[in-house]
């Protein structure tokens, strides 16, 4: 079993974070165990902001293989990173990827050895790290509350109920463990976004027609995490609520819109149609209703 690892470089560096810094080398070493020069993603933002200036300069640095790359935001770096795996290592069989800029797990919690039973495994075609937040008003966790949960529950009802049973804490979370074989195919054959890639994957590897994953998902506890949950969370919390939004819809018009097939009528075809467009249009308002609700809810727990 050939594993490659992906490191997702932090967007604004860790010179000034010790936290941050030590995650990050802990987190090399540890993939080196399976795989010899891990990969490691980071913007060319960074780069040019002099936010990797230590790095770059790091006898290790020679040891990894660093890609940079142009992004939107640090859920495209992943593509990036898959990517490059897909079209320069065809003998491998999974990618294991983690984020580079935690700097806030709590001491008390078994984490870093949770995450290192997470990068070993093979068993599931998917396996996700899940982790909880110290403080249910943390911005990451509102964020999941009043967004992900509640949006998922209204396009994708069977899903959320499902992702709830796994039992998974964080649909969005950015520790993924894959089946390469199984990537290749939500990449290749799958609408691609540059963001929420996780709970993308969730949803396009749902058997609409069966009412069940169509891999084996795994979900492996990792601990808990402290977040901020300051005001100034409030713009950044809002826009990922937007954007989760914006994905479950068109994702929903995407699956749910009818396919013409031989033998149907015009007329029957119409009026599928049209159900389907009452339906999107009941959807839409109830999802706008959520929307409002989470931006109301946020700036009151954030301290707006």
């Amino acid at each position: 079993m050939t594993s490659k690892a992906i490191i997702i470089f932090p967007y604004l560096g860790y010179e000034n974070n010790e936290g941050c810094e030590y995650f990050f080398w802990w987190t090399v070493d540890k993939c080196k165990q399976l795989d010899e020069k891990p990969i490691i993603v980071m913007s060319r933002e960074t780069v040019l902001n002099n936010n990797a200036n230590s790095f770059l300069m790091d006898e290790r640095y020679e040891t990894l293989e660093v890609i940079q790359t142009w992004s939107v935001d640090t859920c495209q770096t992943w593509l990036a990173g898959w990517g490059h795996v897909l079209d320069h290592y065809p003998e491998a069989d999974r990618i294991i990827q983690t984020p580079g800029d935690i700097d806030y797990i709590q001491e008390e919690n078994d984490f870093y050895e949770n995450l290192e039973d997470f990068i070993e495994t093979t068993e599931a075609d998917i396996a996700i790290g899940d982790f909880k937040t110290g403080d249910q008003y943390s911005a990451k966790g509102l964020v999941d509350t009043y967004g992900t949960y509640s949006l998922l529950a209204n396009w994708f009802p069977e899903i959320s109920k499902s992702i709830r049973s796994l039992p998974l804490n964080r649909a969005r979370s950015e520790f993924l463990n894959i089946k390469i074989s199984v990537l290749r195919d939500l990449l290749i054959n799958h609408r691609k976004f540059a963001y929420e890639q996780t709970l993308n994957f969730l949803i396009k590897s749902w058997d609409y027609s069966e009412s069940r994953w169509k891999y084996p998902i795994s979900v492996f506890p990792l601990g808990t995490l402290s977040d901020n949950k300051s005001f100034r969370k409030y713009r950044a919390s809002i826009d990922q609520i937007e954007r989760i939004e914006r994905m479950l819809s068109l994702l929903w018009r995407e699956i749910k819109e009818p396919k013409k097939v031989k033998g149907i009528s015009e007329k029957a075809f119409e009026e599928q149609y049209k159900e389907f467009s009452d339906e999107y249009d009941k959807l839409f308002t109830k999802s706008n209703g959520i929307m409002e609700t989470a931006r109301t809810t946020l700036r009151a727990l954030l301290g707006v």
